[in-house]
């Protein structure tokens, strides 16, 4: 196990550090502490408007030390960071370009114990979202920092404010590399030469210790996270197989309408869902139909983790490139969609092939090591 320089700060509009729902970046951090690293997380996108965009991070947030830098653990920090304002997209062309100036100078107010810390920071991963406003600004402080470009999604897909799509594409050149996720994203972004593809990881070892199935019986399918969820399919299909019980995950993902056979678990911990999807017979994606989803094939961790657990998977047509375990549906078309879960019943569990599926440790490998030893 190599060690990476002493301090990495994640730049995240998303995720606070030790969020229950974990994501890759929280996978990543855990690896490149266990390899002796000191990894801060410093959260953005929360102001005074949070509270009346109904923002659900914003209830959390207000339990934590607002704009200082708070201890988690021996090798975790967090700064929760409060602005005078964030950026919002209002949806209106003529408000939005309004405001735009205003926003691209959303880094000026970087607070001072944030800015007095760049320049110890060997790299600085900046996740797709509003954080791309703030690399200027990161750059000028740590000059010497390796600048990774997390591209989690695209900035069209999850609706960022316009001018966040602008200042990134004119801040690449001051990233040293850009991560992709998927191979239909390489095409996004001018600077060829620093764009590298590093599929999610997994905790395999976690999979892999879950000896204890959570449920009673077969005929059981999962659906994980709330990202672009798409309601009407979970009905559609629980309505057409009612000896069939759907267990959905993710603070968002909530039926059309309740049903016996349909159980909402809500937001949990990583290691209580990891049996749920391990000894599950089916696995669900069910993306809405969203501007340039196309990606999602290839960079949704749940499909990945789904894979792993050899389960067939039930997806739209958009979201299903490269897997030969996803019976694809056309979306809000219920005959497809009844019909692709059919198909998954039918599938053999065991020629699912896993072989492609990386590791935490290969991952980090990939994005802080393979530079140095090349």
């Amino acid at each position: 196990m190599k060690s990476v320089s002493k301090r990495i700060l994640i730049v995240s509009g998303h995720h606070f550090a030790d969020a229950p729902r974990r994501v890759d970046l929280h996978f990543i951090a855990d690896q490149l502490r266990a390899e002796g690293a000191n990894v801060d997380f410093l959260i953005c996108r929360l102001s005074p408007i949070s509270r009346f965009i109904r923002d659900g991070r914003y209830k959390h947030a207000l339990t934590r030390p607002a704009n200082a830098w708070l201890r988690l653990d021996e090798r975790l920090e967090e700064f929760v960071w409060f602005a005078p304002f964030h950026p919002v997209n209002f949806r209106i062309g003529w408000l939005n370009a309004l405001v735009s100036p205003l926003y691209r100078r959303y880094g000026h107010f970087l607070p001072k114990p944030v800015i007095e810390r760049l320049a110890d920071y060997s790299h600085i991963v900046i996740e797709s979202g509003p954080s791309p406003l703030l690399t200027r600004y990161l750059r000028k402080h740590a000059p010497d920092a390796k600048f990774i470009y997390h591209a989690a999604d695209r900035l069209e897909t999850i609706n960022v404010h316009p001018c966040v799509i602008d200042e990134l594409n004119r801040t690449l050149p001051l990233y040293d590399q850009i991560r992709i996720m998927a191979e239909a994203m390489r095409a996004d972004f001018s600077l060829q030469d620093r764009v590298v593809f590093v599929p999610h990881g997994i905790s395999k070892d976690v999979f892999d210790g879950a000896a204890t199935s959570p449920y009673q019986g077969s005929r059981h399918a999962v659906s994980v996270g709330d990202m672009m969820f798409d309601a009407d399919t979970i009905d559609t299909l629980a309505v057409a197989n009612p000896d069939w019980t759907f267990h959905l995950f993710g603070k968002k993902a909530l039926p059309k309408q309740s049903r016996g056979n349909i159980i909402v678990h809500g937001e949990v911990s990583f290691a209580r869902v990891v049996p749920f999807i391990k000894f599950a017979d089916i696995g669900i994606a069910p993306y809405r139909v969203g501007a340039g989803a196309d990606y999602l094939s290839q960079s949704s961790l749940k499909m990945i983790q789904y894979s792993y657990c050899h389960l067939p998977i039930v997806a739209p047509q958009f979201a299903a490139a490269g897997r030969d375990n996803v019976c694809a549906y056309e979306p809000d078309n219920p005959v497809s969609i009844r019909a692709a879960f059919e198909r998954a019943k039918s599938m053999d569990h065991q020629t699912i092939d896993t072989s492609d599926i990386l590791t935490w440790d290969e991952v980090v490998h990939r994005l802080f090591h393979a530079p140095d030893e090349a």
